[in-house]
């Protein structure tokens, strides 16, 4: 009970001081404003009252304040995608600021994502029965890792929901002591990021899905279960490790057509999702180089260089608690690509029976690799704009130097800033190497062991 006194006590200091931040950011505005414009030979009033015009029709511009250049806002849509598919049960995911947010048990979205997940775990369960005890072959193991993953990322998503207000507020709270976004470009530019990265894996994974189907269908024109019933007997065919211990019906099976779109999506959600949230942190420490770099060649104090550092903690800070929250399903991610690409490289020198069967294959072999790269350069570029102060501080004249200067350099030296799986492993430049060594040798392993030449056909496996 004292703990959560205390949590709750914490979140209303966040809150305050947020909405501190933001009056004073307001105020500070205006007081600018009136001292810009002011004229001695001018009363006040009227001084004022052109301030207040001038700011009207600033905002008049909608670019100008349509973007405000902070995390929540450039998330928003990511979040928003996710909850149609019952991840993230957060609520008030589209508002623009952090302190908007929170997670209750009694919620639509929350009831939703229950239920998701409920369904997650009872196909599971079918799988799991269906590979141990009727086909174990290297298709069911497959299937069986597929939905087990899909049951532990949706378990991970809705212990994130629980943390994510908190966790936004004080993402907000460290970009408000940042450098000001002061460009339209720079200020959109994070979001628009995000955008592409979501569109483009969407559109990829969408890709994916349709030319599954059109491999499957291939079965169901070829040996259906009920030819009169083409439909049903995709949907079956969909399903058919439960339909084994379970009776179909049309209902069950469009039940679990809908389950599998999303297990589909939350499969390639979860990549999207930490490639959004790297791309922010790497971000934010650019912001802050970048501004050290506009002033290293200049004269600078001791305070200067100081504010930097607490800055630079403050990041490294927010990049652990990130980490904290989300490595498990960091995991998740770099396990699942893992496995799935060394299932699907083994497979490519497999006959496939259909053109369809091909392109499928092809398409998602390219998708995953492109996808796996993709955010292992990503998330390993957060550690290397943690180490760049280093090459700026070379940059600084050697007579402003100082102890302030030194001790931010070691720190910069010292710390190894990255995200991490539960600790396993850190997402830095080497994971690539690494990643695509661990490949070679399973693939070589596995290849001792793959006996199937081709696909199975349509009275065959």
């Amino acid at each position: 009970m004292a703990r959560t006194t205390g949590n709750h006590a914490k979140r209303r200091r966040c809150v305050a001081r947020i909405k501190f931040w933001r009056r004073s950011r307001v105020a500070s505005d205006v007081t600018l404003g009136i001292l810009k414009y002011k004229d001695p030979s001018k009363p006040l009033r009227r001084n004022l009252t052109f301030t207040i015009i001038k700011s009207f029709v600033r905002r008049l511009k909608r670019e100008d304040y349509k973007y405000s250049g902070t995390f929540q806002e450039a998330i928003k849509p990511v979040l928003i995608i996710a909850q149609v598919f019952a991840l993230m049960p957060v609520r008030g995911v589209s508002s623009k600021f952090a302190e908007d947010l929170s997670f209750a048990w009694s919620s639509i979205r929350t009831y939703y994502a229950l239920v998701t997940i409920l369904c997650f775990g009872i196909s599971s369960g079918y799988v799991v029965a269906y590979a141990t005890s009727v086909t174990f072959n290297f298709d069911s193991v497959e299937t069986l890792v597929f939905y087990l993953s899909i049951f532990l990322i949706s378990l991970c998503f809705l212990q994130l929901a629980r943390k994510w207000p908190v966790l936004a507020q004080e993402w907000q709270l460290v970009e408000a002591k940042l450098p000001p976004l002061k460009l339209i470009k720079e200020r959109k530019s994070l979001a628009q990021h995000i955008k592409v990265i979501t569109s483009v894996a969407t559109t990829c994974s969408l890709v994916e899905h349709i030319l599954s189907m059109m491999s499957m269908g291939y079965y169901v024109s070829s040996c259906p279960k009920w030819p009169d019933w083409p439909i049903d007997s995709f949907l079956y065919l969909n399903f058919s490790s439960v339909f084994y211990y379970v009776d179909y019906t049309r209902f069950l099976g469009i039940i679990g057509k809908v389950v599998n779109v999303l297990s589909t999506f939350a499969w390639n959600f979860n990549d999207i999702f930490v490639m959004a949230v790297s791309v922010a942190l790497a971000s934010r420490f650019r912001l802050l180089n970048d501004y050290m770099l506009r002033e290293a060649r200049m004269p600078t104090t001791a305070n200067f260089w100081m504010q930097c550092r607490i800055n630079f903690r403050s990041l490294c800070k927010l990049c652990e608690l990130v980490d904290d929250a989300i490595s498990a399903i960091t995991l998740l991610c770099f396990s699942n690509n893992l496995y799935f690409i060394c299932g699907k490289i083994l497979k490519s020198m497999q006959t496939k029976p259909s053109i369809s069967h091909t392109l499928y294959f092809w398409f998602s072999l390219a998708y995953l690799l492109g996808r796996t790269l993709i955010l292992s350069l990503y998330s390993s570029s957060i550690n290397d704009e943690s180490k760049r102060p280093l090459s700026i501080f070379r940059l600084v004249p050697r007579e402003y130097w100082c102890d302030e200067l030194k001790r931010f350099s070691e720190e910069v030296h010292m710390d190894n800033v990255a995200l991490t799986g539960m600790k396993f492993f850190r997402l830095t430049r080497g994971v690539v190497i690494s990643v695509a060594g661990t490949i070679v040798t399973y693939e070589l392993i596995l290849l001792q062991f793959n006996r199937d030449e081709k696909v199975p056909g349509c009275n065959e496996g």
